[in-house]
């Protein structure tokens, strides 16, 4: 979940971009998403909740698994 999120914003929300850079279905993404966002109580589509989400990730301290911002580059 955490690479789908990293991925997803680093996409800049886009479902398609992303579903490209993890090699899935959109559907898939949208799933994964959804499951985000009950887990977080966060809306994905709103704009400062994404914000909060991203800063959280940078915060953690680990670097990611991937290079989020060079899947969607």
């Amino acid at each position: 979940m955490l690479e789908t999120l990293q991925i997803f914003l680093a996409c800049d929300g886009s479902w398609a971009r992303t579903a490209e850079a993890l090699h899935l279905h959109v559907n898939t993404v949208h799933y994964r998403a959804q499951r985000i966002e009950r887990f977080t109580n966060r809306d994905l589509s709103s704009l400062s909740d994404p914000l909060d989400l991203w800063t959280a990730l940078l915060c953690r301290g680990t670097p990611p698994a991937t290079n989020p911002l060079a899947a969607c580059a």
